[in-house]
């Protein structure tokens, strides 16, 4: 495998678009969009990523990464598993609740003090 002088890597890249993304918000508005949705659901209830990446109209790639963010963080967890081939259900966790409610507090605020 050869690749052209001064031409990045595909990892590079990856890193690249990773960092736009962040920059940008991009990737605390998906896992705010996923930790909503998850939200909603009754006790012991979830969805798969497949159905979120469908429902939340966002990439597979990106709600396999941001999953995987938040429940490095405790905030979302599997629960079960649905169908063949056989995918992980994930549901809130009760730190997941309790972070969504203060982050939604914090927006409230910060939109009260803009009048």
């Amino acid at each position: 495998m050869s690749t052209a002088l001064m031409q990045p890597t595909s990892n590079e890249i990856k890193h690249g678009a990773l960092m736009h993304a962040c920059r940008t918000g991009r990737t605390s508005r998906q896992q705010l969009a996923i930790l909503r949705r998850l939200y909603w659901h009754g006790a012991g209830q979830g969805e798969t990523r497949q159905a979120l990446a469908e429902a939340l109209q966002i990439p597979l790639s990106s709600i396999c990464g941001r999953c995987s963010e938040l429940a490095d963080l405790d905030l979302i967890a599997p629960i079960g598993t649905e169908g063949k081939p056989a995918r992980q259900v994930l549901g809130i966790t009760a730190k997941g609740i309790r972070w969504l409610q203060a982050a939604d507090e914090r927006q409230q605020g910060g939109e009260g003090g803009r009048d």
